[in-house]
Parts: structure tokens; C-alpha cells; sequence
């Protein structure tokens, strides 16, 4: 069972994906968490703690992706994660995918928003970065912020252009993570 809270900031991110972040009222996401109105401005007193609380979910949903355990395993099985990862922010992971985008160029406009979204990133590079590290890269900071970058890049296009079939995405997303894994790791 999830809180109030969790209910409003997942209805948020829901909000975020569907209408952009223009579209992202307490109204809207009162209407998209079926609660009554004012609901969301009791729990978020201004937009901008709405804006936070969705950084520090897409934070929370993020550390709670299993992702199996690959660091000692062959760069292979670390490929394959990563394409699974990409795949899955395209597909099943969508609505998270456009609303971070839609934060994210908000951050761009709004320095505080900005900082917020560049610390929770920091979280997941620095997972990357001990994840590469144990896979031999030499500067796995450095290969978790390029690999990132990449996987974003990759799945921010299939979201605009395609492939959106699960299986053609993968055999298209995988020959450019391999390439940048093969260049960090030398496997």
C-alpha cells in the first residue's frame, strides 16, 4: 500500500508524460489521482515543492529497478543490462522517461530545479561508475557519465522517432552501448 503522498507524485509524473510541464497543476494531478480537489495542495503547498517531490520520486523509482547483479560479470552480461535498461526507458518505463524530460528541461530554465535533478543523477552515475569499475574500466566516473549520457540520448530518440517495438529497439540500441562498453573496459 503506498501513502498519499507516493499516490500524488506517481498521478504528478502521470501528469508530466501526458501534458508536458505546463500541463502539471494541482488540479490536474488532483483529476489524475481520482482524489478530491485541493488534495495536492495540501500535500505540496506550491508548485515548486510538486516539481521537488517528483525529482525525489523519480529518485526513489529509480533505486527501486532491479537490476541484476553484473559487476564481476562478463562485459557481455553488462551489455545486455544496459540495452534492457534502455529499452525499458522507451517501453515500459515511458511515462518516467518523458516526465524526467520534461524536468529536465525545465531544469534548464530554473537553477534550482537544475541542481536537484543533477544530484539525483549522481546517484545513479555513481551506481554506474562502481558497476564499471568492477568491469575494469579505467575511469568508471567518467564511462558511467559518457554511458549515461548515451543511454539518454538513445532512448530520447526512440521516443521521438522509433523503433517502439521492444525487440527492434534492442537489436538498435545495442550495437552503440557495446561499442562504448568495449572502449571503456578494453573487453
Amino acid at each position: 500500500m503506498t501513502d498519499r503522498r507516493t499516490e500524488i507524485l506517481d498521478a504528478a509524473l502521470r501528469v508530466l508524460a501526458e501534458h508536458g510541464m505546463r500541463g502539471l497543476t494541482h488540479r490536474a494531478v488532483d483529476a489524475a489521482a481520482g482524489i478530491a480537489a485541493g488534495s495536492t495542495s495540501y500535500y505540496f503547498r506550491s508548485r515548486s515543492a510538486l516539481v521537488t517531490g517528483c525529482v525525489t520520486r523519480l529518485l526513489q523509482l529509480d533505486e527501486a529497478v532491479e537490476v541484476p547483479e553484473v559487476a564481476a560479470a562478463p562485459p557481455a552480461e553488462l551489455a545486455h543490462a544496459l540495452v534492457a535498461v534502455t529499452v525499458a526507458m522507451a517501453t515500459t518505463g515511458r511515462d518516467r522517461t518523458l516526465a524526467r524530460y520534461e524536468l529536465s528541461l525545465a531544469g534548464a530554465r530554473e537553477p534550482d530545479l537544475r541542481a536537484a535533478l543533477v544530484a539525483s543523477g549522481d546517484v545513479i552515475r555513481r551506481l554506474g561508475a562502481h558497476t564499471l569499475a568492477a568491469a575494469g574500466a579505467a575511469d568508471p566516473t567518467a564511462a558511467a557519465a559518457e554511458l549515461a549520457a548515451l543511454m539518454d540520448g538513445l532512448a530520447f530518440t526512440a521516443l521521438v522517432r522509433g523503433p517502439t517495438d521492444a525487440a527492434a529497439l534492442a537489436a538498435w540500441v545495442r550495437p552503440p552501448i557495446e561499442r562504448a562498453l568495449r572502449a571503456w573496459t578494453g573487453g
